[in-house]
């Protein structure tokens, strides 16, 4: 019960942090270019507090999921005084794009600060054994510290080298091993077990990990790092939905997020703001394809317009308000399959 809690309030946290990041860019940046800010909101539904400065009403919310910032005139044909549509289009795109922007300088500072703070476990490429799991024939047999040297009488040295090798024994027999224990070498024979993850024929062992530390200048460069290889992965789900590799019913809205957030819990802190900070690339990634209604949709519009291609004002108002309503009919469709998911 107190884990569940616990990861409740985390998934608000994080979702709250992503909101709240992404409404700051395209705040700050209407500020700066002087285009009235209605209301800068942290959640959704009644108002508990609020309190104005300027023209902008600044306010807390009853849900706590969301966020949102109305500016003055970004409603298609408004030309409402200094108003977003009043604006160049250089401008309304950086106004457009620095909600993006800031969910992926929070997710490179996650990055940079676990990388500068914890360092990070990376494989050693020896062939050293690191574990040796307790269902496997292995166990007993090998532990941790020993160097594998040959497997069947082939010499290897990279753990690359033995898992290759390995794969080429013929799994009706024993495998071979020559083990270094400290300064004595001895043969292992040992059984391979059949993994149904893998659906291959294993030893049962893991390599050696070795801990990295990184001053702030190798945080920066490691940060940046880990950030394409987010995007990436990132960009490897979008396309695997659109592909059909997953279906629309793995995907996970705020309430099935919360059985995820509880499994980071459980691996501890670290790879919990690691999670939060591929969860806000992913916001980032999403609001930035061109898809009426997002981010991205009225970006596409702005091209269109430097580009001389002229479309009714009319008509794109309606993209977007369509856009709308189908995205918030699949979070609605998520959230019902993540209820649907938990009582069964």
């Amino acid at each position: 019960m107190v884990l569940m809690f616990l990861s409740i309030i985390a998934t608000i946290l994080i979702l709250g942090a992503m909101i709240f990041v992404h409404e700051l860019g395209h705040f700050a940046a209407s500020k700066y270019f002087k285009i009235p800010v209605k209301e800068f909101a942290i959640g959704m539904g009644p108002k508990i507090k609020s309190f104005k400065r300027g023209e902008t009403e600044y306010s807390l919310r009853a849900i706590p999921i969301g966020g949102f910032v109305d500016i003055e005139g970004i409603e298609v044909g408004s030309d409402s005084e200094n108003g977003f549509n009043t604006k160049k289009p250089y401008q309304r795109f950086i106004v457009l794009v620095a909600g993006v922007f800031m969910n992926f300088i929070m997710a490179y500072v996650i990055a940079v600060s676990l990388f500068w703070i914890n360092g990070e476990n990376i494989p050693d490429e020896r062939s050293i054994v690191g574990n040796v799991s307790e269902i496997s024939h292995a166990y007993g047999v090998l532990k941790a510290g020993d160097i594998i040297v040959s497997v069947d009488g082939n010499p290897v040295s990279k753990w690359s080298e033995m898992v290759k090798q390995v794969g080429k024994h013929d799994v009706s027999k024993p495998v071979v091993l020559s083990v270094k224990r400290g300064e004595v070498i001895e043969n292992k024979e040992i059984l391979l077990t059949y993994n149904k993850e893998s659906k291959k024929y294993i030893i049962g062992v893991i390599g050696k990990w070795n801990s990295v530390k990184y001053g702030f200048g190798g945080s920066l460069k490691r940060g940046g790092e880990a950030f394409i290889d987010m995007a990436f992965l990132v960009f490897k789900g979008f396309k695997m939905v659109a592909t059909n590799e997953v279906s629309v019913r793995e995907m996970k809205g705020p309430v099935g997020l919360v059985g995820i957030v509880m499994m980071f819990i459980k691996m501890g802190v670290a790879p919990l703001f690691y999670l939060a900070a591929i969860l806000s690339v992913n916001v980032g990634i999403f609001n930035l394809l061109p898809f009426p209604g997002l981010d991205g949709g009225r970006i596409i519009f702005i091209i269109f317009e430097k580009l001389g291609i002229k479309v009714d004002k009319k008509r794109e108002e309606n993209m977007h308000k369509f856009g709308i309503i189908v995205l918030l009919g699949l979070m609605l469709l998520i959230t019902m399959n993540d209820i649907w998911t938990i009582f069964n």
